[in-house]
């Protein structure tokens, strides 16, 4: 590719956020970063993010100008959206994360998070026009993506679950009461590089990340006066469905309602999900007509972003054109 059609095409990807109310409370509103395709196919992709980071520090971290997941799938025809949920990065930050973690319950859980989801969809659908959308989405993230395809079997084309959360039995688990947790960004960035999981000398993370995450995370989260030094507030409401499904509580949806194409994806470093517990998982979308699920190697909870986050990208664009084959 030329230097000057690489230029056109970041500058005709560019991302731009909107803010949407929510339709349960409209003093909430949720952030949605688009990249419009210079060439659309009519589709759409909507990420949701995990538990610690929003969207644009995931699915829309820049490597280089122009190239980011989101850029990927612009790239292929879709409107690439991603959202930021209550709590996280753009979006509003409800009165509960400023005041005390114990004053409140569990900020965002899952089915709430599913509501938020459906703000996007119906945005998507009504606003943009986009014919067919298909979810992927990370982490905790897989949970609400889930329960909201439970609850709106017509709304998806497909549904991407990439290292989903999966029960681990004879795991510690630790209840969670509180409204919001707190980490560093520093802290979070060390714990992306898996130094306890891959083997001595093996790095994953793509050098950006080591460059550029760290700061982009602290700017991406509002500091309280009166918190130590670099405490970043993130909504807990994450953690205890993560607690609750990792302790056999079971997910807040039920898969046999879910009736469109899943794909499980996962690194084989992945500390979340492993080949027993992604294996089970899929078992459990009886109604799907197509189920895919693929372990990738060298790749960690974190893959996109990672060295092999492309083959993330185009196994996850590949599942996609798959599944829209399957469409009347």
């Amino acid at each position: 590719m030329s230097g000057l059609l690489a230029l056109g095409l970041v500058s005709a990807l560019s991302a731009s956020t909107i803010h949407l109310p929510l339709a349960h409370d409209s003093s909430q509103q949720v952030a949605l970063h688009c990249v419009t395709p210079a060439h659309a196919n009519g589709q759409g992709v909507l990420f949701v993010h995990g538990a610690s980071f929003p969207t644009m520090l995931a699915f829309g971290f820049e490597f280089a100008p122009g190239d980011s997941w989101m850029d990927f799938m612009a790239q292929q025809g879709f409107l690439a959206c991603g959202l930021d949920f209550v709590g996280f990065g753009a979006s509003s930050h409800p009165a509960a994360m400023a005041h005390a973690a114990a004053d409140a319950a569990p900020v965002t859980r899952a089915p709430e998070a599913a509501r938020e989801i459906a703000v996007a969809v119906d945005y998507l659908r009504k606003t943009r026009g986009t014919g067919r959308i298909h979810l992927i989405a990370h982490s905790w993230g897989t949970i609400p993506a889930a329960t909201f395809a439970a609850k709106h079997p017509d709304a998806l084309a497909s549904l991407t679950l990439f290292g989903p959360v999966v029960p681990k039995p004879g795991e510690p688990t630790e209840p969670v009461h509180e409204a919001w947790w707190t980490i560093s960004a520093e802290a979070r960035y060390q714990q992306l590089r898996f130094k306890h999981v891959l083997p001595p000398g093996l790095t994953l993370l793509e050098p950006a990340v080591a460059r550029r995450w760290a700061s982009e995370f602290d700017a991406s989260v509002p500091h309280v006066a009166g918190d130590p030094p670099g405490e970043l507030r993130i909504p807990a409401g994450p953690a205890a469905d993560i607690d609750a499904v990792a302790s056999g509580g079971g997910y807040p949806y039920d898969p046999a309602a879910i009736a469109v194409p899943v794909f499980v994806v996962y690194g084989d470093y992945d500390t979340v999900t492993d080949d027993a517990g992604a294996t089970a998982l899929l078992a459990k979308f009886r109604a799907s007509p197509l189920k895919w699920r693929m372990r990738i190697d060298h790749g960690s909870h974190v893959m996109h972003l990672e060295r092999n986050r492309h083959s993330l990208y185009r196994s996850v664009n590949a599942f996609i054109h798959a599944a829209q084959e399957m469409q009347p």
